[in-house]
């Protein structure tokens, strides 16, 4: 192609003829530029390209992350719930002055167990935050990830914390005084079950300090628990949404 050009300008020279070479020489460089901005724009194309792939690789690690930690959150919710459950047959035996049954110190235990660090898995987070979160070409998805893991995902670690406190602080303020010891089980088993028996389960029936922290208890698991898992999950499921529609959208744009 070069030696065909240069066969050209050398006709043109040959015959003298001054305007057309101008011409051809003008038209040789709007080719040579046009080849240049083609070559920009497909090497354009080519970056756009390989930043559309990492921008799928980092939201569908992150869409799996997600899926995991919601069904955390659902397996964490029900394990409340069974503790809740068992405050609830607590309180119901205190109060209607029933008898100790077999079942009940299974149901002591269960209503002290708790569940440590139930929060987002921030693994992929902090590989985007590494890579530059302007990875991430959309700007609400962004804003939404950037909420769930430095807004929600706090937020729901301090209140799940000051729950978690409370428990374990009432083993040495007030089950020291009420129960021969405190979380008797074994610490292998998957299911987590155990007991805690009274030292005296009748006086447990009037002691309004011990009912009323089972009925503060229960309330806080409301509001520092529930609340907070409801809100996490709700924030995460509008990320894994957003997700899938921006993956879905990138893909055909490859």
């Amino acid at each position: 192609m070069i030696k065909f050009f240069r066969r050209i300008r050398q006709q043109l020279l040959s015959e003298g003829n001054t305007t057309k070479y101008l011409k051809y020489a003008i038209g040789e460089i709007i080719l040579v530029v046009i080849g240049i901005l083609i070559a920009l724009q497909i090497n354009n194309w080519n970056e756009n390209r390989k930043a559309t792939i990492k921008q799928i690789e980092i939201l569908s690690m992150l869409e799996e992350s997600l899926i995991d930690d919601l069904d955390k959150f659902e397996e964490v919710a029900n394990y409340y719930a069974r503790s809740k459950m068992s405050i609830n047959t607590i309180l119901n035996h205190l109060q209607k002055d029933l008898p100790l049954n077999d079942s009940l110190p299974s149901h002591f235990f269960k209503s002290t167990t708790i569940w440590e660090q139930s929060s987002f898995t921030n693994g992929i987070y902090e590989t985007l935050k590494s890579n530059g979160i302007d990875l991430i070409s959309n700007k609400k998805l962004s804003q939404q990830i950037v909420k769930v893991f430095d807004e929600t995902d706090p937020w729901m670690e301090t209140w799940e914390k000051r729950y978690v406190d409370l428990v374990l602080n009432s083993a040495t303020e007030l089950y020291k005084t009420r129960f021969t010891d405190f979380w008797n089980g074994n610490p292998k088993d998957p299911k987590v079950n155990g007991e805690m028996h009274p030292i005296s389960y009748e006086s447990l029936k009037s002691d309004e300090e011990y009912i009323y922290f089972l009925k503060t208890q229960k309330n806080l698991m409301g509001w520092l628990i529930e609340k907070s898992l409801n809100n996490s999950a709700t924030q995460g499921e509008t990320l894994l949404e957003m997700l899938r529609k921006e993956m879905s959208s990138l893909k055909k744009s490859i």
